[in-house]
């Protein structure tokens, strides 16, 4: 770790010393780059706000780059890329001088110097190469961070991953501060919504609304055995699973079968062309919240695809069932009724 830090100091006295800029009141990223050919067009994105936005974008000359302006929050996630995303590197920036140098084909390994922030993310990296890539790594950096915005991020990325109860005790950890940020308060609507639901549970009802604006609430195919289908237009898995679906469903749906797909989507055009493209017939309701669809939080999905089949008196009998074991599990349960 103090390697790290020295390392970037020197950057700093390296490439034009550090900024002597008011605090607080703008920031200033400046980018030197080697491999990168002049007039290449850089862009900053804010990956703070959902679907992720382009904050400002900057053609490079004699291999540097600069960006400017003011945030409106006191540390907002960013994206410093290329336009084909070819080389990509996500830091924090806050209102402050900042310095990034990288190279070409290894924008993941920037320095990056000026953002507190960004220096307790590098202390994670940190613990990571030490104790490993696994939870229980993140989990300490959140419980010694309690007033970082880094380890705000990531309880929010793993609430789901981790379960209620894990997030819960991490949760009531953070600072007040913590709590009221973008993060802490979309970790507090996971615990919220969070059912923890099992096999052998009652379905919990919700509605959304399809492409259409209707709204659809699973209640609506009571009495029927329902797969409620969690998926995304962009997820690849989901999208390979469709065609064998629509069979079982074709297959099924005249015995009292029926499917309710959750899109995890921030795009409703990418939505409604997945649905045109994959032929889906069956109902398909988004929030158009990705991964933070409301549904997806009661149901603690964190992975997808994922499903949860229903039965007719609506208890929860089984749950991410790939296409031939839901084919037979559909079979064994008719052949019953």
């Amino acid at each position: 770790m103090r390697k790290t830090i020295l390392l970037i100091l020197g950057i700093c006295g390296i490439i034009g010393g550090c900024f002597s800029q008011p605090a607080n009141t703008k920031f200033e990223i400046k980018g030197k780059l080697s491999g990168i050919p002049d007039g290449t067009l850089m862009y900053l994105d804010n990956l703070s706000v959902s679907p992720r936005t382009s904050i400002d974008s900057v053609i490079t000359k004699n291999s540097q780059f600069s960006f400017s302006g003011a945030l409106k929050e006191p540390v907002v996630r960013v994206m410093v890329r290329t336009s084909d995303f070819s080389d990509y590197k996500y830091f924090w920036l806050e209102n402050t001088g900042i310095y990034f140098t990288a190279e070409k084909g290894k924008f993941r390994e920037a320095l990056i110097a000026g953002s507190k922030t960004q220096d307790e993310e590098i202390e994670l990296a940190e613990l990571i190469k030490v104790n490993g890539d696994k939870p229980a790594t993140y989990i300490h950096f959140i419980e010694s961070h309690p007033n970082s915005i880094a380890g705000a991020n990531l309880l929010n990325v793993y609430a789901s991953t981790w379960g209620k109860d894990t997030a819960s005790m991490l949760y009531n950890l953070l600072s007040e501060k913590m709590k009221q940020s973008l993060y802490g308060k979309s970790i507090n609507e996971f615990i919220s919504l969070n059912k923890n639901l099992k096999i052998g549970d009652r379905y919990v009802d919700f509605n959304q609304a399809n492409p259409d604006g209707k709204l659809i609430k699973l209640s609506d195919f009571e009495g029927k055995i329902v797969l409620l289908d969690f998926w995304g237009s962009w997820c690849g898995p989901c999208r390979r699973d469709n065609p064998e679906l629509l069979k079982i469903y074709n297959d099924f749906k005249k015995q009292g079968f029926e499917i309710l797909g959750v899109a995890a989507e921030e795009k409703r055009e990418a939505w409604i062309d997945a649905i045109r493209t994959d032929k889906i017939t069956w109902e398909n309701v988004s929030d158009m919240r990705g991964d933070k669809n409301q549904a997806a939080l009661i149901y603690g999905v964190s992975y997808y695809p994922a499903n949860f089949l229903i039965d007719k008196n609506g208890i929860i009998i089984a749950k991410d069932l790939h296409s031939k074991e839901l084919r037979a599990k559909l079979q064994d349960i008719l052949k019953k009724n």
